[in-house]
């Protein structure tokens, strides 16, 4: 059969990284033989192509191509292309991977949407928030009529495409050695000819494993080569997005690649290199602002590439690079309180603060009706007013909740319910922004619209200010409190770090051992035992079934059948069967959990009964509670010493 999906892989010197892209494509749901694997090699100067050609051999739906070195992944890709034989392709970098749903929900989406393009949920492995704000609001049938290309981010290639879309429009990545930023040329032209452009939010498909070789940083605004490449870019973009009805895409990609690629990095280089390699390229730099980025623009710029535009287009490096520096000293402070279960869904009340270096919060000046960024005076004196002005800028606050998987490197946008920025008043004449909002995060449909997957779930916070944002784990104390939503097992916690976590696979947290247990002699014996759960949180009858493991100091453990039962008489774990006598640590296994010793030890007589120590207690309560455990008349002398 004909498949539905070509992978496309442009390979060089992929190393051990090869290995990430086969082991994900052999776990895809998509069967097999519905989609094809083409590889082609840029001319390797080591055993890249044996060891291809070896994996080929066991994978029917792998072929393998070769060329000549062009220097660049455009050409590998052009290649593959043409000799797909889906109607549609996804390029992948040699060393990334695709979640197990990928290939499956992409082809299907895009036959529903009729997309020429789908840009799908990204991740990468150095960041939290990577790639997520297009994705926020869901699924997007098509973005084309918004206009807003800003949709169609991150302009990365790890998109689906139809073929016969590309090569009626003749799209085609830039060919040559070092052609910096092909992806961006690939999809302006995608953009500009494309009829629907679907995102993808409810299913993660691409992660971008980043590492040292993969980053382009080679490319930086010190050298000619950058900006005389950043001039082929504006002028393609100017060319391609021309006309009225492109007249909003055109002015947002000129103001996103002077802002986010040209100004963004040139004021690092202000604020870490030496002058004089500064001065070096700032005549390029203003040549391209000139050009494309008049000062009628300059107010749409934001709250920090505005100044920093400003003082580039006066030519002041010297305070360009002070800012620089300045800017990255403020940072994003999240807290929460309140949290509480409500009916299966976790919610908080959640502050989000700007802080300076001092930990102090960012001082915005009050002066005759008018806000401004609080800047030394020096550099305030450079600019004119307005470059620093954020009285109107109320609107552009977005607070935003996330949960994140550092197992899988995902982030799934919780809901923030009544979300609020105001300016506080810090003292007299000066204020500051803080963001206000309820999370109520459900793990049954927080992914999308599905559940989230068991393990461990940490909450970030991020806020963004025009065109900056700051981010954060949110900061709480408190006590774990398990609870079962929808019938799974579900602790929320503070974790090592001081920041709000979800176990939901006892990971880190057992419910059970969190739930209340009372150590001291259990009803019931290890034959047949009931242990309430007072601190387990449930709203609808369940019955889980769990394993608690006896683990013995040596030897072989035990695990005895329990059921974890909530109903109107509360939460309780209901369990037994045959434990040699002896002591024991426990552990507790609700299903796809963790086998993970908790804090409770136990001991079993020989005539059966069961004893539960709580190794947590403080030093004297302790004491007590282990004397107890051993029994005797040691536990009486000493209480009677102790005036217990």
């Amino acid at each position: 059969m004909e498949p539905r999906v070509s992978v496309i892989v442009a390979a060089y010197r992929p190393g051990d990284g090869f290995d990430r892209v086969i082991d994900s494509l052999d776990a895809q749901t998509l069967p097999q033989d519905e989609f094809e694997l083409i590889v082609v090699d840029d001319g390797s100067p080591d055993d890249t192509v044996e060891r291809l050609r070896r994996v080929a051999a066991t994978h029917p739906n792998m072929r393998v191509e070769t060329i000549e070195n062009s220097g660049w992944p455009s050409r590998p890709r052009n290649v593959g292309t043409a000799l797909a034989r889906a109607p549609y392709v996804l390029y992948m970098d040699h060393d990334d991977s695709l979640y197990p749903d990928a290939l499956r929900r992409l082809v299907e989406y895009a036959a529903e949407t009729h997309a020429d393009v789908v840009s799908a949920k990204e991740s990468q492995t150095r960041s939290v928030w990577w790639g997520t704000m297009p994705f926020r609001h869901g699924n997007v049938a098509n973005a084309i009529p918004s206009g807003d290309i800003h949709q169609l981010m991150p302009m990365i290639p790890h998109k689906l495409y139809r073929k016969a879309f590309l090569e009626e429009h003749g799209i085609r990545f830039p060919e040559g050695k070092r052609q910096l930023w092909e992806d961006i040329f690939f999809n302006v032209e995608a953009w500009r000819h494309a009829r629907v452009v679907s995102l993808l939010a409810d299913t993660p498909v691409y992660l971008w494993h980043l590492t040292e070789a993969n980053n382009s940083s080679t490319y930086g605004p010190g050298g000619m080569e950058f900006w005389n490449r950043l001039d082929v870019l504006y002028d393609f973009i100017d060319r391609t997005l021309d006309g009225e009805a492109f007249a909003r895409a055109r002015q947002d990609e000129f103001l996103h690649q002077w802002r986010g690629r040209a100004l963004k990095r040139f004021a690092k280089l202000a604020g870490t290199a030496p002058e004089e390699r500064t001065l070096r390229t700032l005549p390029r730099a203003q040549k391209v602002q000139e050009r494309y980025v008049p000062r009628e623009l300059e107010p749409l710029l934001g709250v920090i590439a505005r100044p920093h535009s400003e003082l580039t287009r006066i030519g002041r490096i010297d305070l360009l690079g002070e800012l620089w520096r300045l800017d990255q000293t403020v940072a994003g402070r999240f807290t929460a309180s309140g949290v509480r279960w409500n009916e299966g869904v976790l919610e908080a009340d959640v502050v989000a603060r700007w802080v300076q270096a001092n930990g102090k919060p960012l001082r915005v000046l009050q002066r005759d009706g008018r806000l401004y960024r609080d800047l030394p005076e020096h550099i305030a004196a450079a600019l004119p007013e307005d470059a620093y002005d954020v009285t109107d800028t109320l609107d552009t606050f977005i607070l935003r909740v996330g949960a994140h998987s550092r197992a899988d490197h995902l982030t799934w946008d919780a809901r923030v319910e009544g979300a609020v920025t105001t300016w506080e008043q810090v003292e007299p004449g000066v204020v500051t922004p803080v963001s206000r909002g309820r999370l109520r995060l459900d793990p049954a449909t927080t992914a999308g619209g599905r559940p989230l997957t068991p393990g461990v779930w940490e909450l970030s916070g991020i806020v963004h200010w025009s065109d900056t944002a700051r981010s954060q784990g949110i900061r709480v104390r408190v006590k774990p409190m398990p609870a079962l939503p929808g019938g799974v097992v579900a602790t929320a916690y503070t974790n090592k770090v001081g920041t709000l976590a979800i176990d939901l696979n006892g990971k880190a947290r057992s419910v059970i051992a969190e739930g209340g247990v009372r150590g001291g002699r259990v009803p019931g014996g290890v034959r047949g035992f009931v242990l309430p759960l007072p601190r387990v949180q449930a709203w609808q009858d369940a019955r889980i079934p769990v394993g608690v493991r006896f683990a013995p100091k040596e030897g072989p453990s035990t695990v005895v059948a329990g059921v974890l039962v909530a109903d109107g008489a509360g939460a309780r774990l209901e369990a037994g069967g045959e434990v040699s006598p002896g002591r024991y640590r426990l552990a507790f296994l609700p299903p796809d959990g963790v086998d993970r010793i908790t804090r409770w030890s136990a001991r079993v007589t020989r005539g059966g009964a069961l004893v539960l120590h709580d190794t947590h207690l403080r030093p004297r309560r302790a004491t007590l509670a282990w004397l107890r455990f051993q029994g005797g008349r040691g536990y009486r002398y000493l209480r009677r010493r102790l005036g217990r």
